[in-house]
Parts: C-alpha cells; sequence; structure tokens
C-alpha cells in the first residue's frame, strides 16, 4: 500500500511539475465564495491579516488569490518538490506563503493556527490505513476556535468513481481516472448534503452547502461545496 501513497505523491509531482505557465487563476467556487453573498452562505467573510491554510496549494492558483485579499497565507502539498517549484514561481511573481509539506492528516503546523482552512478538491482524498474524519479531524485540530473550512467534497455520481471499487469506510478505491494521477487511491464521496452534514458534525456545525454538475467536454465533474464551522 506505501507504492499507493509514492505513485500519487510522484503523478502530482509531475503533474504540476508540467505546468510550465506563471500566470494562475483561482477555481471559481473558492472566488465565489470567498467573495460573493448567496441566501444560503452561511460565512463571515475573512478580513486583512486573517490567516488562512490553503491544503494540497497545487500550482498556487488559490494561494495568489487569497494572498490578493490581504490574508496571511500558508500551505501544504504532498512533496517537496511541489513545495519547491510553487514555491519559486509564486515568489517570483512577488508572493510569500509559508510553503509545507503536509498531509490532509498531517498538517505541519501547531494547533489552533488558523482563521480559515481552504480545501479546493483534496479533503477526501485518504491515505491507506486513514479515512476522511482523521483528515477533518486534522483540520479542527489547527483552526482556531470558531473557525472556518471551505471545502468542496466529492459527488460519488462524479466522473473519478467510474468503476471504482467500493470500501466499507465509505471510500472508494479509484481505477478509471482520465488523468492517472490517482489510480489506486481511496477518495471518500457522498450522495447528498444530508450525508455530509452528518458525516462531519462531530466537528462541524453551522453548514453551508452548494453543488455543481459540469461537462467539460466529456468529463463529467460533479462536487458538493461545504463551508462549515469548527465546533
Amino acid at each position: 500500500m506505501m507504492a499507493i501513497k509514492t505513485k500519487i505523491d510522484s503523478s502530482y509531482t509531475q503533474f504540476y511539475a508540467d505546468r510550465k505557465h506563471r500566470k494562475v487563476y483561482p477555481t471559481e467556487f473558492v472566488v465565489r465564495t470567498f467573495l460573493s453573498s448567496y441566501p444560503n452562505l452561511n460565512f463571515r467573510k475573512p478580513q486583512p491579516d486573517d490567516s488562512v491554510l490553503d491544503v494540497a496549494f497545487g500550482d498556487g492558483r488559490n494561494t495568489v488569490f487569497l494572498g490578493d485579499l490581504g490574508l496571511q497565507v500558508a500551505g501544504i502539498e504532498i512533496t517537496e518538490d511541489i513545495v519547491t517549484q510553487t514555491g519559486k514561481r509564486l515568489a517570483e511573481m512577488g508572493y510569500h506563503p509559508d510553503l509545507r509539506v503536509g498531509r490532509n492528516s498531517r498538517i505541519p503546523f501547531a494547533a489552533e493556527t488558523f482563521d480559515y482552512i481552504l480545501a479546493c478538491h483534496c479533503c477526501y482524498y485518504c491515505d491507506e490505513g486513514e479515512t476522511l474524519i482523521d483528515n477533518l479531524r486534522e483540520y479542527h485540530r489547527v483552526l482556531k476556535p470558531g473557525g472556518a473550512v471551505v471545502a468542496s467534497v466529492a459527488d460519488r455520481k462524479s466522473y473519478i468513481f467510474q468503476g471504482a471499487q467500493p470500501l466499507t469506510d465509505g471510500t472508494m478505491r479509484i481505477s478509471n481516472d482520465p488523468y492517472r494521477n490517482r489510480e489506486g487511491y481511496r477518495l471518500h464521496g457522498f450522495s447528498t448534503e444530508e450525508e455530509i452534514e452528518h458525516y462531519c458534525s462531530d466537528l462541524f456545525k453551522n453548514f453551508s452547502f452548494g453543488h455543481a454538475d459540469n461537462d467539460y467536454y466529456g468529463i463529467r465533474e460533479q462536487v458538493f461545496w461545504m463551508v462549515c464551522e469548527k465546533k
């Protein structure tokens, strides 16, 4: 099973290394959540100098956006190479977030460090021997009292779960990833907002939900948006 972890680490390292462009653009749901108002969004907007952790920052697209909001930005990624290559590019653009190697369930920051956590397309990635609740407990640990999580949560109808093997812990082992990054890895998906809230409610409260169903030219991405507050 260590080989699966090693494979996803090396796959994503190469995936981001291949992105040579300097300019990056934030994810739409992140912009909408942090900047816009909606009838079902119960969310205290961050203020300049609030602290935020960008989990699985990748090429830094959302890291830049968070910096532009005047926030104190930190981020984690799964390999030192990703940290180095993205950090270098961001520095060339004038951004200097605190980027470190970490994982969903092992965040290298002290307890109660952050006002916000952004987990864009990542909280539901589960290392072997761990579950989504392990990830959520670690998010809970590093959030300040009353801190908020802004996350995307996988919909079981989404493309990534086609042909996946369902497991007893609620995760599914991926076997048909068109991007070839997640073969054999476990992702946790949900079918309804109520199911997500029930799963997370021991640690979080004041949930807001949205949902997207996007057909990107043959890849149908379905995902829940979730905003919630630390209990």
